[in-house]
């Protein structure tokens, strides 16, 4: 019990039958588990009866790009039933439908839920849906915020849920719509106690094919602006090298071809660059708007750090193509902006011939 070391453990979902059932994947996470002390245990075994108490009631709130698949999840794994509901009911219908959920026409019927899972665009939506939802739900539940959200209002949050019997838990994803939809989501997890962790293990890994335990209340969501801000960056500094060596005369498509393998490749370089803008599809499926959130959350944290330079930049930049592209836009056309300053757009083919 208490509260936690930072990186704790982290757990990686088994392929395979175990890993329809996330029950039985918190007992295989145990036999994963990397301490941090050998005095501090993952928690206890459990034997059958243990897994069979477990509260198997889940709710979901936000069904979006992201939380659409990830309820689905939830809603087919082994002894689950999910209770989805969703600002436009007629979503929430169709999930019924397609996954087997069952449709909450209100919060009321989260009163036998005691894990409460959301997925919403900021910290605001968070707060108007738990002081909407927590008046139902019994003591010692959880709620889990799977938002990208503000570290500082979510740990006041924790705190403002905890005096009313009910805890609060931060589990942002990375992985995209296309990992939401297969299953393979990491999940931050940021938690108050061993036991509250352990408690919505089960629930994050029906969705998740790693689960990292980050440390307190909120840290989930630090990392989570730190993984989108460094993802954004990698995405600009390629495009930025591939626009020089467009300009050289290096068609791109061969310059990635070289660069993804050799020690210069990334994430950005291997598949969004090559996917999204040489493609021109610009069709990941994450609103700019929501990455410029996320950027200016790990702005806050780099304030705090003397010196920083680097990431804050790229952030401004950031900030700039959503104001030239449009929130709505996805974030791969970050790199427009980029491509504009230098009047050329990245083409594979005769680079002299795409110069604007």
């Amino acid at each position: 019990g208490g509260s936690m070391t930072p990186g704790f453990w982290c757990a990686q979902r088994p392929t395979g039958g175990i890993a329809r059932n996330p029950f039985l994947f918190l007992k295989v996470a145990q036999s994963q588990v990397r301490f941090a002390s050998s005095a501090r245990a993952f928690g206890r075994s459990r034997s059958r009866s243990d897994v069979s108490e477990m509260a198997k009631v889940v709710g979901f709130v936000g069904l979006g790009a992201m939380g659409y698949p990830m309820a689905g999840h939830l809603a087919k794994a082994e002894g689950m039933k999910c209770l989805v509901w969703n600002r436009t009911t007629e979503k929430a219908k169709a999930h019924s439908q397609e996954y087997g959920s069952e449709v909450a026409l209100n919060f009321e019927q989260f009163s036998e839920a005691q894990v409460v899972m959301m997925c919403l665009p900021t910290s605001a939506e968070d707060k108007s849906i738990v002081e909407a939802v927590v008046a139902n739900l019994p003591t010692g539940a959880c709620i889990v915020s799977c938002t990208s959200g503000e570290p500082a209002a979510t740990r006041e949050l924790s705190i403002e849920l905890k005096a009313r019997g009910v805890h609060f838990v931060d589990s942002p994803v990375s992985g995209g719509p296309k990992g939401a939809q297969a299953g393979t989501l990491t999940s931050m997890l940021g938690a108050e106690s061993d036991e509250v962790a352990e408690k919505v293990l089960p629930y994050i890994s029906a969705y998740s094919k790693k689960v990292v335990r980050c440390g307190p209340v909120g840290s989930g969501m630090a990392v989570k602006a730190v993984n989108n801000a460094l993802n954004v960056t990698h995405l600009l500094l390629g495009a930025e090298g591939l626009l020089a060596l467009q300009n050289f005369g290096v068609d791109p498509e061969v310059a990635l071809d070289a660069i993804n393998g050799a020690s210069g490749r990334s994430l950005q370089t291997q598949e969004r660059l090559p996917q999204e803008v040489l493609t021109r599809k610009f069709g990941y499926g994450f609103k700019l708007s929501l990455m410029a959130k996320d950027c200016r959350i790990a702005n806050g944290l780099l304030k705090d750090l003397p010196g920083s330079s680097l990431l804050p930049r790229a952030i401004e930049l950031v900030q700039e193509a959503t104001e030239t592209e449009g929130g709505d836009a996805d974030y791969s056309r970050a790199v427009c902006l980029l491509e504009k300053k230098a009047n050329m757009e990245l083409h594979p083919g005769d680079p002299a011939a795409r110069q604007s």
